[in-house]
């Protein structure tokens, strides 16, 4: 027992697997008259928390880097630039950045998700957006989709739900209502058969 306590000490000095204090933490953990499978667990225990802990470190580089690498690309562009007040370095929006950032505000679409109410009959929404436009009718799709529209043809839906108030008014926020018609039927009749 004792022999195969030295030899897996000398294994690993020899192999210069783990330092000499990851060693020293597996015999304190370990204890002297520990087996063969002990040492090596304990030792093998230290070698994961140091790759985690080595992981974590690069990810974290990794992040910071891909920060400063951001912030490079803004300055390059003329979107910021740095300022100083105070002996405290600021980042600050330039003309161009206030534009862009302006532009991509009025670019950016809202959560397709609205609350879903139970209509009493039947409501078709038909569109045609320009394949210009073509991210606001994904977008459109996904909400109808969302509300539990099903879908007849490419661009024809059909649903027992109320038309929500917020996605009415997105669609006017996106200039999309003149690219959506939206019909609401009373009495079922032949449509039955279609849902």
């Amino acid at each position: 027992m004792r022999g195969d306590f030295i030899i897996k000490i000398l294994e690993t000095i020899g192999d210069l697997a783990v330092n000499t204090a990851d060693l020293f933490d597996a015999i304190l953990v370990s204890g002297y008259g520990a087996s063969f499978s002990k040492l090596d667990y304990e030792i093998s225990k230290k070698h994961r928390e140091r790759d985690k802990k080595s992981e974590g470190k690069e990810l974290k580089r990794r992040k910071k880097q891909e920060y400063y690498n951001l912030i490079y690309y803004l300055k390059k562009n003329g979107l910021i630039k740095e300022q100083k007040k105070e002996n405290k370095k600021l980042l600050v929006l330039t003309q161009k950045g206030k534009e862009k950032l302006s532009f991509l505000k009025k670019r950016k679409l809202p959560a397709p998700f609205y609350q879903k109410e139970q209509g009493d009959g039947f409501t078709i929404i038909i569109f045609d957006v320009p394949e210009i436009q073509k991210n606001k009718r994904d977008w459109l799709r996904v909400a109808l989709r969302n509300l539990d529209f099903k879908i007849i043809q490419k661009s024809v839906w059909i649903g027992k739900v109320k038309i929500p108030k917020e996605f009415l008014e997105h669609l006017y926020e996106m200039d999309l209502i003149n690219c959506v018609e939206i019909f609401e039927i009373s009495k079922a009749g032949s449509l039955e058969r279609l849902i």
